[in-house]
């Protein structure tokens, strides 16, 4: 990745970057290996900003993604902001931090007793997600007003595929009982490709942007109430508001 300033006397991106450093998380990624079928590519058909908001979006976890993502305690997220970037932290839940070693599917990539899961986005639009077992990274480009692209890259353990292969069997049978499924049960085969029926929370993610983006042209359309979860998403505007030169 290379970053330009258009501007010579730029500050340094360590400057930058640098105020989040003590907050994303235990995670070495040079010490880690790229896994080459963690990355993909995919456009989301909405606003650059809907994208960064959905991932910001404390609140949405545990309604959206309460089959998907249930192995973390949404409720007991802690989240704040370190100049324009956000970051939040989740604890896993007791079921799945009793005995976790047994429950990770690929070898642990931070020390034993440091559990959860790292969320921070960068401003503008560089996402960083850490667990346990893997540390991954999601690049927003904007492409049109409508429509955006999101790169995702992840690292895992530099070990053996034995030690992959044994830690996958080791915690196959917690996650047949634990499961993960999807928002909503199908009871038709032919809407097994529907995001909120198939079990994968990105598809989740990109069908709510979507959706976000539609309404906003809706003659129905109208703010409400914030709730205390998505005061992130005040916060964001306020930062993109900022940089236009429009705060005041």
């Amino acid at each position: 990745m290379i970053f330009v300033h258009p501007d010579p006397n730029a500050p340094s991106i360590a400057d930058w970057f640098g105020p989040v450093e003590p907050h994303i998380g235990p995670h070495v990624p040079e010490e880690l290996i790229e896994y080459g079928e963690l990355k993909s590519s995919y456009e989301i058909k909405a606003n650059w900003k809907v994208v960064v908001e959905n991932y910001i979006d404390v609140y949405h976890l545990s309604h959206l993604h309460s089959n998907t993502l249930q192995m973390y305690d949404h409720k007991a997220a802690k989240y704040h902001w370190e100049g324009p970037h956000y970051m939040f932290w989740e604890p896993p839940v007791e079921e799945f931090l009793e005995n976790q070693e047994s429950k990770l599917i690929a070898p642990r990539v931070i020390p034993e007793g440091a559990n959860g899961a790292w969320v921070p986005m960068l401003f503008p639009g560089i996402g960083l997600a850490g667990s346990e077992d893997g540390w991954n990274i999601f690049i927003i480009e904007p492409l049109e007003p409508e429509l955006t692209r999101v790169i995702n890259r992840g690292r895992v353990s530099n070990s053996s595929g034995w030690e992959f292969t044994k830690q996958s069997m080791k915690s196959s049978n917690f996650w047949t009982k634990f499961g993960l499924s999807g928002k909503y049960e199908s009871h038709d085969a032919m809407n097994d490709d529907d995001p909120m029926v198939a079990g994968d929370f990105t598809g989740e993610d990109v069908y709510a942007c979507e959706q976000q983006q539609k309404s906003l042209k809706s003659p129905y359309f109208e703010t409400g109430p914030v709730a205390t979860g998505e005061t992130p998403i005040v916060e964001h505007q306020k930062v993109v508001l900022e940089w236009l030169g429009r705060d005041k």
